[in-house]
């Protein structure tokens, strides 16, 4: 009795011990993912170059913005209108690259960047154009426009095609921050609806496909 009590409590004591244990995820070495996000960012096609994306091209396992991509290859995004990070959001990346750009944990990074290396395509958010005077707080009394490209890589940083995309301020939020820009400069707290307005445009109207599940290592 004594010897089946104590295998009893042997067995529910592994039995929990294999409940808590997690599966161990893969890792990759981050300066693989640096060095392949350098690639993509020399790799910049111009829409002629490479065949317009289909529908079903239109999602990759991985999606960045342009600045987040210069994030991954360790590189500071510049300073013009088109890398600044309200038209770059964040909504748009997939999670592993915003966990790559922003966690300080060595383990997480490195799982991070399996994942990301075992991705078979990246989708890359380009902004080519901010034509937005009164968004960025200069008064020209226009809609805000926004001109930008849907590029589709490979696994070796290889362009497959390209979609250009525009997109504009809603015509309601453009006649309001008309109708109360009456200064010699555009209000701060006006230009950053004019920013928000873009942004929720850029997420609503950007044409996605639905991505492929990444390759296991």
């Amino acid at each position: 009795m004594w010897a089946r009590s104590s295998l009893l409590r042997l067995a529910l004591g592994l039995s929990a011990l294999a409940c808590g244990h997690k599966a161990h995820k893969p890792e990759a070495d981050p300066a693989k993912v640096a060095a392949l996000a350098a690639k993509f960012v020399e790799n910049t096609p111009v829409p002629v170059a490479v065949p317009e994306c289909k529908p079903e091209e239109l999602g990759a396992p991985v999606e960045v913005t342009s600045r987040t991509l210069h994030e991954l290859a360790g590189q500071k995004p510049g300073a013009a209108p088109e890398e600044a990070e309200w038209i770059n959001p964040h909504d748009l990346d997939s999670p592993a690259a915003r966990t790559f750009v922003e966690t300080a944990d060595s383990t997480q990074k490195r799982e991070a960047a399996a994942e990301l290396l075992a991705a078979p395509a990246w989708m890359v958010y380009r902004i080519d154009l901010v034509n937005a005077p009164m968004a960025i707080g200069v008064k020209e009394l226009k809609t805000g426009t926004i001109g930008m490209r849907l590029i589709r890589y490979n696994n070796h940083a290889q362009p497959v095609c390209v979609t250009v995309f525009n997109f504009q301020n809603t015509q309601e939020k453009t006649d309001w921050a008309i109708s109360i820009t009456n200064k010699a400069y555009v209000d701060a707290a006006v230009s950053k609806e004019l920013r928000d307005d873009l942004t929720a445009q850029m997420i609503k109207l950007l044409p996605r496909g639905v991505p492929a599940p990444a390759k296991p290592l």
